[in-house]
């Protein structure tokens, strides 16, 4: 195991800000990575878990503990004995658009609307990533970890894992979390397409396609995320910064009231999720509202991009400001989706 120190973590963060890392250990094994959390015990410091660094903002002033970054490879099939699904264990550290091309290209239905997102496979149980009608929670079988309180690699189901809006067990995790591993999906080998979010089905009608194929919507879904996020090697971004609010039907008819048109979909019989894009732009007129060097995504106010020279003290004050309006003018309070790690 190579421990290296002092390394400057903005060239392994998609905002590609931040300050250096205390320890920092690269693990391509299992064995990696219990050695490395064992010798974040034994220094006595917190380690963090990296994979893609596409959901994190890394603090100006580094972090003070380990860096573990997932490079574990390999895609595992296993055909079920009906012949109707296929469990595919995929290493963390596989990248997770090249994970659904290949999905596609095998002709394995079910994570094709999850086309496009950055990341690594071992960061998708963590926020339960989502898009366009479809969540990660909905496929995967079980999640193999390395659980350092008790020792040991072990599986967890799928219930264990505490799914729920770009959330899991590990976001809510203590400071010696466990770690992924692995992670095996049950993927149909039949046609399930699901077209019902609005940009899917209104591309679909434009392009008078009745029963598209999964590369069709693998397609789909990459243009409209095109038309919709900035290109990663252009501008720092963490993709969507802040998660949808969910509400309760009273307090989505009392905003109706005062701004018809609010866009919203339903969670439960009692609770709805609000468009914060619609928020942002319609009633706060913050799309590409900026903030020294960082900004509201001009096309997508939900993404806040970073441009060059930019500090994670100019995003958190973007952020707070954009929270403090949005809870001003509806009352409503916004979280995050992307994780600060800082000292």
């Amino acid at each position: 195991m190579n421990v290296r120190e002092n390394i400057a973590l903005r060239d392994y963060t998609t905002f590609k800000i931040g300050g250096t890392a205390r320890y920092f250990i690269e693990a391509t094994s299992e064995q990696d990575v219990i050695d490395a959390t064992a010798f974040a015990r034994e220094k006595s410091v917190p380690y963090f878990i990296l994979g893609g660094g596409s959901n994190t903002l890394v603090s100006d002033d580094g972090f003070a503990g380990l860096i573990i970054l997932i490079l574990l490879k390999g895609i595992i099939r296993e055909d079920t004995s009906d012949g109707k699904n296929v469990l595919l264990t995929v290493s963390a550290g596989e990248d997770w658009d090249k994970f659904v091309a290949h999905t596609v290209e095998n002709d394995l239905w079910g994570l094709e609307n999850l086309s496009g997102i950055p990341g690594t496979v071992g960061a998708a149980p963590v926020q339960n990533i989502g898009a366009y009608g479809t969540e990660a929670k909905e496929t995967i079988e079980s999640v193999r970890i390395y659980d350092p309180e008790i020792q040991a690699v072990r599986d967890m189901r799928n219930v264990e894992c505490e799914f729920g809006y770009r959330t899991s067990v590990w976001k809510r995790a203590h400071e010696y979390m466990s770690v992924i591993l692995s992670v095996t999906f049950r993927l149909s080998c039949r046609a399930k397409p699901n077209l019902a979010y609005k940009d899917i089905a209104l591309y679909f009608e434009r392009e008078n396609i009745v029963h598209p194929s999964l590369i069709h919507i693998r397609e789909a879904v990459l243009e409209i995320r095109a038309g919709k996020f900035p290109d990663m090697r252009a501008v720092g971004t963490a993709g969507s910064f802040w998660k949808n609010p969910t509400v309760s039907v009273t307090v989505l008819h009392e905003l109706e009231s005062r701004f018809p048109g609010l866009p919203s979909f339903s969670v439960s019989d009692s609770q709805v999720k609000l468009s914060l894009a619609w928020i942002l732009d319609r009633i706060c007129g913050l799309k590409g509202h900026a903030h020294g060097r960082a900004s509201l995504y001009e096309h997508q106010p939900l993404v806040l991009i970073a441009f060059p020279g930019c500090t994670s003290f100019e995003i958190e004050s973007l952020a707070a400001h954009v929270s403090k309006i949005v809870h001003d003018k509806t009352g409503v309070m916004i979280e995050r989706e992307v994780f600060f790690l800082r000292q």
